[in-house]
């Protein structure tokens, strides 16, 4: 992408630089430009917290007196405004934690707000300077994280998490192992992904043991399902065309790294040429491939959204769905009271892979970034520590029916949720032999596989074709010298 006229040649004083950064981001925004978009206009660049580089920084302290009850010096006089993203897990547990920060530090005023038009409402007040204290940066209208952290607009976490914890310790040491990885770009922490989600295939317990189903350990298993549901004029799966048929990517990629290991993920990481030339993935979506060519697919996926795929998927017109273990309170309002969500592990695509079959894409999602500008940058730290705190991780889980990245912060009867229960199951058996991946989240390349996606489960393109296309995407990024690349741990 061509930067703005006006944004070269300027004087190389601080003032200026931001200035042209704000430009930059204000000429993206005006062009209609999208997230996957914005990564590429990332451009590469040294340190200096002053001059709009790709290190925005750590966090002021905020004038009031340093404890440990107070490790950043919160200013109870100073507000604290907090955007959260208004999705599957909606804004309660934000406005409990408003209320619970409140209390702890003198009847300090937090403003929690909602919306699900992140990039739309946000990135005009990056542009003037004045953002939050603190957001949510999740769902389709996300703005893309490569590019504010390339322009200096994020502020690092690195101080949140050695801060002591409310419950004794220090924050870094209740938290789950990995919890921090997916926010941690080339060493430094930009992003608090504060949900622990573990991806599934989801069912009804209640429809399985009517039918006599178990669930499915293997990709065999799930073609018998399938078989089976065929018989009795149900299809397998739904898929939501219009802005979800990529979670089936995802499943597609886990299966991949359950066959052949974490070297499967590493290799997608690092924007290898071959990387969906793997044996592994080929095998997966090939094995996808398969479930299209049945017919296993509900028809008219194409032109919905995923809620509507989800909600034909809870009322029994389909029988599982790939997803994270949000999905149960995204789908509260129209899954039976007697459904028994239920989740079981990405199946194996054969019984002699490189992992268990116990093992599980998990990772933590939804991420929470402070501004390199924000006006009471401690005050957005502090409402993270007082989210981070295993009161609030457990209201989260009562009130969303998820996991947070907090250990132990589930009760055995997981409040009643099945949905919960089973997450918490998988993560139990699991052990260490979870993984995850980072490449579509560090360059924005949602936009660019959902299409993808969309016309393989419609059945209009071959598994060949989607590699291909899949692999053009990566090619792209590689060899494109204005994205930032970070640095692949395998």
């Amino acid at each position: 992408m061509d930067t703005p006229s006006d944004s070269t040649n300027l004087p190389l004083t601080p003032l200026d630089r931001l200035a042209a950064s704000r430009r930059r981001f204000l000429a993206m925004a005006g062009a209609g430009v999208g997230a996957g978009a914005l990564a590429a206009c990332a451009t590469g660049g040294g340190g200096g917290d002053e001059d709009g580089g790709s290190d925005g920084g750590g966090v002021a302290e905020g004038g009031g007196e340093v404890s440990d009850e107070n490790p950043f010096g919160v200013d109870p006089s100073q507000p604290v405004e907090v955007v959260i993203f208004n999705g599957g897990y909606g804004d309660q547990y934000a406005i409990d934690a408003g209320k619970a920060m409140s209390e702890l530090h003198d009847g300090i005023e937090v403003d929690v707000s909602s919306t699900v038009d992140i990039q739309p409402e946000l990135q005009p007040r990056f542009v003037a300077g004045e953002p939050p204290d603190v957001f949510d940066n999740a769902g389709a209208q996300a703005m893309n994280s490569a590019a504010l952290i390339s322009e200096g607009q994020l502020a690092t976490l690195d101080e949140l998490i050695k801060a002591p914890s409310i419950d004794g310790g220090t924050i870094e040491e209740s938290l789950l192992p990995g919890a921090l990885e997916p926010g941690t770009y080339s060493g430094k922490l930009y992003s608090l992904n504060y949900v622990y989600t573990v991806f599934a295939l989801w069912y009804s317990a209640k429809q399985f043991e009517e039918k006599g189903w178990s669930a499915p350990v293997t990709w065999d298993d799930v073609m018998t399902i399938g078989e089976n549901a065929a018989g009795e004029g149900l299809s397998l799966f739904a898929f939501g065309g219009q802005n979800a048929a990529d979670y089936y990517h995802t499943m597609a990629i886990a299966m991949a790294v359950k066959q052949g290991g974490k070297e499967v993920a590493t290799a997608l990481d690092s924007l290898d040429a071959g990387a969906y030339e793997q044996d592994a993935v080929v095998q997966a979506i090939d094995a996808i491939g398969e479930a299209v060519a049945a017919d296993f697919f509900l028809p008219g996926g194409a032109g919905i959204k995923h809620t509507e795929a989800q909600a034909q998927w809870v009322t029994g017109k389909a029988v599982m769905y790939p997803s994270g273990s949000w999905i149960e309170n995204e789908q509260k309002g129209v899954t039976p009271d007697d459904f028994a969500m239920t989740g079981c592990p990405e199946p194996l695509l054969s019984t002699d892979g490189a992992m268990p079959a116990e093992a599980i894409h998990g990772t933590a999602g939804e991420p929470f970034q402070v501004p390199a500008q924000a006006k009471n940058g401690a005050g957005g730290l502090e409402f993270l520590r007082v989210m981070l705190s295993k009161e609030q991780a457990q209201n989260f889980a009562k009130v969303t029916s998820s996991t947070t990245i907090v250990k132990d912060s589930v009760p055995e009867d997981a409040f009643g949720s099945t949905a919960l229960a089973s997450a918490n199951e998988m993560i139990q058996a699991a052990g260490e032999n979870v993984f995850t991946w980072n490449f579509t989240d560090w360059y924005g390349l949602g936009p660019d596989f959902k299409p993808i996606w969309n016309e393989f489960l419609s059945g209009g393109i071959k598994a060949d074709e989607v590699r291909e296309r899949s692999q053009a995407v990566l090619d792209r990024v590689r060899e494109d010298d204005s994205i930032e690349k970070f640095d692949v741990e395998g």
